[in-house]
């Protein structure tokens, strides 16, 4: 019985071989590649999507108490965000 790895091979199969194995490799590393790609894509949108901080109930109570001391005029479609815009430094916490 003779061992097949050990087995003589014409050099005309054995470079198509190593030619079919060659183009396997380099299309797993395109295909990796492109998954590498799409995978910072990925996380280069959920990185840039903007996170929602809860206002705290005793800030909420803070916030509206110096609105109406002030008379601070909100538009219809804005609520406490644009308050929290308008004044960054937070003046109703100083009550």
């Amino acid at each position: 019985m003779r061992n097949p790895l050990t087995m003589q091979v014409e050099s005309w199969l054995g470079s198509v071989f190593v030619l079919m194995f060659a183009l396997f490799a380099v299309g797993v590393i395109f295909i990796a590649l492109k998954n590498f790609n799409s995978d910072l894509a990925v996380i280069d949108i959920q990185e840039s999507q903007a996170h929602v901080k809860p206002i705290p109930s005793t800030e909420r109570k803070l916030m509206e108490t110096w609105i109406k001391e002030n008379n601070i005029q909100i538009p219809k479609d804005k609520g406490f965000r644009y308050i929290l815009e308008m004044y960054p430094n937070r003046p109703w916490l100083n009550y």
